[in-house]
């Protein structure tokens, strides 16, 4: 599963390595380096009515290694929250800042319901929550795409999440495609095939807003290491959901019940484990 970083000839680590540690799932930096060519990300998550989404979403991806995180300002609600809570990040007007917006290679759209019509022209598209429904053709084949629904997304998408395993992969084939079928045991799926089954994750997942920093950091993961393919992309997507599952694992042992940020506090300190 180790995959060739677009960035250098190093390689994302995986489960799978004889030295795994969590820590090495981040990007790592260059010394030279500075926070483009750490990975540049566009967020375009929250609403009036589900502001919170925006704030877990940029909170999951402030943890993912992306260097400089753009927030695409559409309502004041969700905009103040996340400006307020985190001062590094930066917003963006989708009229005045067209330019700025065009750079940004990696973007996450979807969570927390955003007034979205049509789906960003970037290289790499996380696409959750709300934005699943402007899915209706494959991805074009210069872009790399990732879906994260769960069974009932799933579902108004057209697709029948009886059989897991089989509609997960269909998803992956017919939209060509990165597939993360959320729930008990989430099947990440490729146009190859099942990659992945994660068997971390436990029913302490099942709660408002978790999906949302899922899907900040699988983005976040996705800006910093700008894989250039589909299978590249799919080994990060991978140690995001696992380093996601450990982390809920991880709090479970500490707190009672979980809630999802809970999870912002304990990536950090999973990763700073060596």
């Amino acid at each position: 599963m180790a995959t060739t970083n677009s960035s250098s000839t190093s390689h994302p680590a995986t489960t799978h390595d004889h030295n795994f540690a969590l820590a090495n799932f981040l990007h790592q930096r260059i010394p030279t380096g500075n926070k483009y060519t750490s990975g540049r990300l566009l967020i375009d998550a929250g609403s009036a009515r589900f502001p919170g989404a925006a704030l877990l979403a940029v909170g999951g991806a402030r943890r993912g290694g992306a260097g400089y995180i753009n927030y695409l300002s559409r309502e004041n609600l969700p905009t103040e929250l996340v400006l307020h809570a985190y001062p590094d990040v930066v917003p963006l007007n989708r009229e005045r800042d067209s330019e700025e917006i065009a750079k940004c290679t990696t973007a996450l759209i979807g969570p927390g319901a955003p007034d979205v019509h049509e789906l960003p022209q970037a290289q790499r598209v996380i696409i959750d929550g709300g934005a699943l429904g402007l899915v209706t053709k494959p991805a074009p084949a210069e872009r790399i795409w990732v879906l994260t629904p769960h069974e009932g997304e799933v579902q108004k998408m057209g697709f029948d999440p009886s059989d897991r395993e089989s509609c997960a992969v269909r998803v992956a084939q017919e939209l060509h495609a990165i597939t993360i079928l959320k729930g008990y045991r989430s099947i990440i799926a490729t146009p190859e095939g099942i990659l992945h089954i994660d068997e971390i994750g436990g029913p302490e997942l099942s709660t408002a807003g978790t999906g949302d920093v899922l899907a900040g950091l699988i983005a976040s993961m996705l800006a910093s290491h700008q894989p250039q393919t589909i299978s590249s992309a799919a080994s990060i997507v991978v140690n995001a959901v696992t380093l996601f599952a450990a982390a809920a694992r991880s709090s479970r042992s500490k707190r009672a019940p979980l809630v999802a940020t809970d999870l912002l506090e304990e990536i950090p300190l999973l990763l700073a484990k060596r």
